[in-house]
């Protein structure tokens, strides 16, 4: 039986990262730019490992599996969280010191939300979705 427990455990320490990077940012000019920096990098350190850690062993027990549903979503997932991961790595290269946010605060707000809001919706889905799945049929 596949243990989500760890896989839930970084799903909550992302959001606590994300949740805030929000906070701050609402901030708007009186945020703490270098605090948030520090927390778009560990953002960016915990998804690596969440997605190492799908990589190596979520998927692979699940592709390995019996069942064709589940094998099709999971192929659905690692595809579209590929094109997310790249995004992340890309918003992190643009704003990963406090310099390059304050070049431009209001460009950097945007994007943030978006990035933060198009991350949560992934967790959610997986939550929603495939980890009730896997629970529901026992793999």
């Amino acid at each position: 039986m596949i243990n989500l427990e760890n896989m839930n455990r970084q799903h909550n320490t992302i959001r606590e990262e994300i949740n805030f990077i929000l906070k701050e940012a609402e901030k708007g000019a009186n945020m703490d730019i270098q605090e948030i920096a520090l927390h778009i990098n560990k953002l960016a350190g915990q998804l690596k490992i969440h997605l190492l850690e799908e990589d190596r062993f979520l998927y692979p027990a699940l592709f390995n599996g019996t069942d064709d549903e589940i094998k099709k979503i999971s192929h659905l997932y690692m595809q579209e969280m590929g094109s997310i991961d790249e995004d992340y790595k890309a918003f992190k290269i643009k704003y990963n010191i406090g310099s390059k946010i304050s070049k431009d605060i209001s460009t950097f707000l945007q994007e943030a939300k978006e990035m933060m809001k198009t991350l949560t919706a992934r967790m959610d889905k997986e939550d929603r979705e495939l980890y009730r799945l896997i629970q529901e049929r026992k793999l």
